[in-house]
Order: structure tokens, then C-alpha cells, then sequence
């Protein structure tokens, strides 16, 4: 080796040395950060998570190399999911989002692991003790990227809307996502958002009720999409692909919702400007056939006094009730009268979906007595269960906490659902250690507790809810849900 070739080689060896240990001194502080983080408490799983994870950190301490140890941490947090070591994952995938900030889909994927896929081998239910890290880590990977839409939209529908039912922060997050375009990873150039992002906003605003606001996003994204159609006439080359079919998805999607303000409540106005957005769309034909019919049930009202199919009361007859059919397993059981088929008989609504009118006219053996499809939800838990702030989340999940809810479907005006928690291998998801526990039975009007077809008889807030013993107004104000609860003792379940 010449001279000139061991210079450049020592100068090369000074240069990589020296970027290992501007590295190391970054990761330094917070590993440490994330072992003392990871610090689990219970019989289960207790210690340093990290401790699992010697290698990949060894070599990341000596190279340097953020995004390649960072692809291979990641690939290990695979493998600890498949092989059940979720209490591992947490510490991880925040160390590969540490060393690779922007990689979106370590956020998301990490996320819906934890949300989602930790489950049960009794009934498939995923451990909920782990939303509240799924959350936060959803909320950092915002701090990270602030200015894309993608993390505001999956934390909002993905992980608010789906898991914990949470309309309003949902409306909240995708909301802001429909302030923002995307990046391309590889070339960094700007990305359209898509135009599902804008009509899911339009979707959560109506589900919190503010349905003005929601008629103004119709507006807003038909607009966008409009001029996106445009643009692609002009320059199919230069612009996204979009044609006249999203149009026609924004109208029909707001003509019914102004549709629905007029049946449910006898909005005249909001009626007749629905009408006016559906006779836009040319097709198909049975939605034209719809339009008409609707149209004809307008003029029939107009000037007449008329309150709104959801004026008139449901008595709901909601009862529910637990039984322990074995050590560690309980039934949830229950009716309710959502919603008899007769209580569709002159609805406004019939005159655009007529499912009364073919229902009546079907064979014997065809004919339905209920409009089946809500959902009764329900929830065990520690009876004095807080799910940790987010906000303030210090990463510490606490293992001997029992929480655990899911839904039932309501067929035929009754539901049964049963929960099994004597799996041996679900013993630690299910510790029951608490002397006390709450579990809740409820029903809430918004879909897909009820969906569209049953609001239109009880109304978008459940206005026409009635119950002697369960109405619900206090839990969400503004709304009538049907709700029992009950203390168990752990004599009750054990």
C-alpha cells in the first residue's frame, strides 16, 4: 500500500470514528431513556425489556448506520410479535423510530400492533391495557412529521374512531389531516392527499352532529375534487388519476345527509336541498328511482305541519344481565326492542330506501319482524380503572390491570355474547387481581352502534330513545344511550 493510500485510509477511519461517536452520544441518552421506560411491573413480565435486544444494539453502537439498524430492529419487532413477546415490541419500535424519524410506517404499523393484534386465544379480543401506548406512539410520530396527513388520518379513524369509539378526537385528527399533502419517501417531492381523507372528515363531523359543518366539508370536497378532475382533463400526465365517480360520490354522500336532517327531524329546507344535489347524479338507475320517489314524498309534505320521523318515541325495553357460566367465563345477555320492523310503516325515509314496502311484500318465509345490524358494546374493568393521559404517558404499562370491552350484535331484538378468560395462556391478559370490577352494557345511537337505517327512526342523538330505567344522558352530553352497569366482586368471576 502506498503512502497517499494509507493517508486517505487513516483520514477515512478518523471521519467514520468520529460519526460513530456523534451518534453514540445521541443514542446514549435515549436508550437509556427507553430501558428505564420499558421497566414492566408484574408476575408475568417484570425487568428490562431491552435486555432481550443485545444484539442489534451492540451493532448500532459501532457503526452508525441510523436507517440500516433501524431496518433491522424493526424486522426483530416482527419477529417478537409472531412470537407472542409483545411486552418487547414497545421499547422497540420506539428505538427504530428514534434512529428513523420519518419512516411512516413503522408508526402505523407499530400502532395497529399494539391496538389490534396483542389478542386472547379464548375470544380474539386485543389487549386494551396497550392502546393508551398506541396512542402516544401515534402522537410522536405527529411531533415527527407534523406537516403530512397520513399519521392525523390513521391516529383519527384507525386508532380514535375504530378501537376506542371516540368520535369527537376522530373528527379532531382527521380534521387536521385535510390541512395537509404527503411527501414522497424516495424523491421528496409533494403528494396530493387523497380525496377519501376530505369525505371522511365530512363522515365524523356528521357522527358528533355538527351537521352544518359536515354539509360545509361536502362542499369544500366536492370542490376539491372538482378542480383535481380538471387539472387531470388538462394533463392526465401531470395530475392523479380521478374522475366523475368521486363527483358523484361527494353528492350522493351529501344530498343524504341533508336528506336525513329533513326525514329524521322535518327540516323542509334541508329536504328540498337535498333533493335538488341528488337529482345531480345521473346514475345508477335505482338511485335516480330513489330521487323521484323521495321528490314526490317532499311535495306531498309541503306546507303540512310535520315533526320528523324521529319525533315520535321508542320505548327501547332495554335489559341486560351477566351470569358466571364457569370459573373465569361470563355471559352478557340481553334485549332490546331496536327495531321492530313495523316501526319503519310511513317513515319519510321509505319513500327513498322502501325496505318496509319490499319487506311486506316479500314471501312468508322471507318477511323479517326486525331491522337487525346495532350493537351493544360492553366493558370489564379494575372498578377504579383510569386509562392512563396519554398526554402524560411515561410508557409504563401496567400488567396486573384487567380491561377489556367489545361488542355485540342485536338480532331479532336480543343479544348473547360470552366471555372466556380461563385460557391458561390468557391468564396474564385477564390477572384479575382487583377485589372489584365495573362492567358496563350499553347501546349509543351513533353507527355503528345503530347505523343509518336505524337512525332514521330514533335520530342521529337518539331523540327518540325511551326507557323507563337506562337512558343515558350524561355520559355523552347531548345523546341518549341505553346503559346498565353492575359491580362484580372477583368471587363473582373467579
Amino acid at each position: 500500500m502506498t503512502i497517499d493510500k494509507r493517508k486517505l485510509l487513516v483520514a477515512v477511519v478518523v471521519v467514520v470514528i468520529a460519526a460513530i461517536v456523534a451518534i453514540q452520544l445521541n443514542l446514549e441518552p435515549k436508550y437509556e431513556k427507553i430501558v428505564h421506560a420499558g421497566k414492566q411491573i408484574g408476575d408475568n413480565k417484570s425487568g428490562d425489556m431491552m435486555a432481550e435486544l443485545p444484539g442489534q444494539f451492540i451493532v448500532a453502537s459501532f457503526t452508525g448506520f441510523k436507517q440500516v439498524i433501524a431496518g433491522a430492529l424493526w424486522v426483530r419487532a416482527d419477529e417478537f410479535f409472531h412470537r407472542g413477546h409483545y411486552h418487547a415490541i414497545v421499547p422497540l419500535v420506539r428505538m427504530v423510530t428514534w434512529l428513523d424519524p420519518h419512516n411512516i410506517d413503522v408508526y402505523t404499523t407499530g400502532a395497529w400492533h399494539l391496538d389490534y393484534n396483542f389478542v386472547d386465544y379464548a375470544n380474539t379480543l386485543s389487549d386494551k391495557r396497550y392502546i393508551p401506548a398506541s396512542i402516544a406512539f401515534m402522537k410522536e410520530g405527529i411531533r415527527n412529521n407534523p406537516n403530512i396527513w397520513d399519521l392525523y388520518f390513521e391516529l383519527g379513524w384507525t386508532h380514535y374512531a375504530r378501537k376506542l369509539m371516540d368520535n369527537e378526537m376522530a373528527a379532531y385528527y382527521i380534521s387536521e389531516a385535510c390541512k395537509y399533502d404527503s411527501v414522497d419517501v424516495n424523491t421528496g417531492a409533494k403528494q396530493r392527499r387523497p380525496e377519501f381523507v376530505d369525505r371522511m372528515k365530512a363522515h365524523m363531523l356528521e357522527k358528533v352532529g355538527k351537521l352544518d359543518e359536515a354539509n360545509e366539508q361536502w362542499f369544500a370536497a366536492h370542490k376539491r375534487a372538482s378542480k383535481a378532475l380538471e387539472d387531470y382533463k388538462k394533463n392526465p400526465k401531470a395530475a392523479d388519476w380521478i374522475d366523475q365517480s368521486t363527483i358523484d360520490l361527494c353528492n350522493r354522500n351529501q344530498s343524504l345527509l341533508l336528506l336525513r336532517r329533513g326525514w329524521r327531524y322535518g327540516d323542509m329546507k334541508s329536504y328540498e336541498q337535498g333533493l335538488e344535489i341528488a337529482e345531480r347524479v345521473k346514475s345508477p338507475a335505482d338511485w335516480v328511482q330513489a330521487t323521484s320517489s323521495a321528490r314526490k314524498d317532499f311535495e306531498s309534505r309541503k306546507g303540512k305541519h310535520w315533526e320528523g320521523d324521529a319525533a315520535k318515541p321508542v320505548d327501547a325495553k332495554f335489559n341486560a344481565s351477566w351470569l358466571r357460566a364457569a370459573p373465569r367465563v361470563l355471559v352478557i345477555k340481553g334485549t332490546v326492542n331496536i327495531i321492530q320492523a313495523s316501526e319503519y310503516k310511513g317513515l319519510a325515509s321509505e319513500s327513498f330506501t322502501r325496505w318496509y314496502a319490499e319487506n311486506e311484500s316479500a314471501k312468508a318465509d322471507s318477511k323479517v319482524k326486525w331491522r337487525d345490524g346495532s350493537r351493544v358494546y360492553w366493558r370489564l374493568q379494575d372498578a377504579d380503572y383510569v386509562m392512563p393521559d396519554v398526554n402524560k404517558f411515561d410508557w409504563t404499562t401496567n400488567l396486573e390491570n384487567t380491561v377489556a370491552w367489545g361488542d355485540i350484535y342485536v338480532g331479532g331484538g336480543s343479544f348473547l355474547t360470552k366471555l372466556d378468560m380461563s385460557d391458561p395462556r390468557d391468564l396474564g391478559m385477564y390477572p384479575l387481581k382487583a377485589e372489584k370490577y365495573k362492567l358496563t352494557i350499553w347501546m349509543e345511537p351513533t353507527d355503528p352502534g345503530m347505523p343509518d337505517f336505524v337512525q332514521d327512526r330514533v335520530g342521529w342523538r337518539g331523540e327518540a330513545l325511551m326507557d323507563k330505567e337506562c337512558i343515558d344522558t350524561k355520559t355523552r352530553p347531548g345523546y341518549r344511550l341505553l346503559k346498565k352497569e353492575f359491580i362484580l366482586s372477583r368471587s363473582d368471576i373467579i
